[in-house]
């Protein structure tokens, strides 16, 4: 999520040269809160409810990725983050959807984590059924 933030506001938007203090404050600070944003996706991506809806883990990370986009996105636009001076209808629903797409790639990167990690009885059963 962290690389899609930077290429996305630093290399096609270049968001990063209105920033009025040292780029680097900001891109350590940027890495801590990515940190909890990734801890939040993954409580998310952990509730118990999902079991009720889907037992898909690549599901489960779209939705947990669509829900937390929308939450950061709605969270950022009231609190007044963000790089944009200007608030028009397609700038916000740009901002929206990018944000709905950085956190369903960090959704997708949990499900695989979960498959690889916390699932390893994929691989013994296919060794046993051989």
């Amino acid at each position: 999520m962290y690389t899609a933030f930077y290429m996305w506001h630093g290399v096609i938007s270049t968001d990063f040269y209105r920033i009025q203090y040292p780029k680097g404050i900001f891109l350590g600070l940027a890495a801590i809160v990515y940190l909890i944003v990734s801890f939040v996706l993954y409580k998310v991506f952990e509730l118990k409810f999902w079991v009720k809806i889907t037992t898909n883990l690549f599901l489960r990370g779209l939705f947990a990725g669509v829900i937390l986009g929308f939450t950061l996105f709605a969270f950022t636009l009231v609190l007044g983050v963000g790089f944009s001076g200007s608030y028009s209808l397609k700038i916000l629903l740009v901002d929206c959807l990018w944000q709905l797409i950085e956190q369903t790639i960090g959704g997708m990167v949990i499900a695989l984590a979960h498959i690889f990690i916390f699932v390893p009885h994929l691989e013994e059963d296919e060794i046993r059924n051989s």
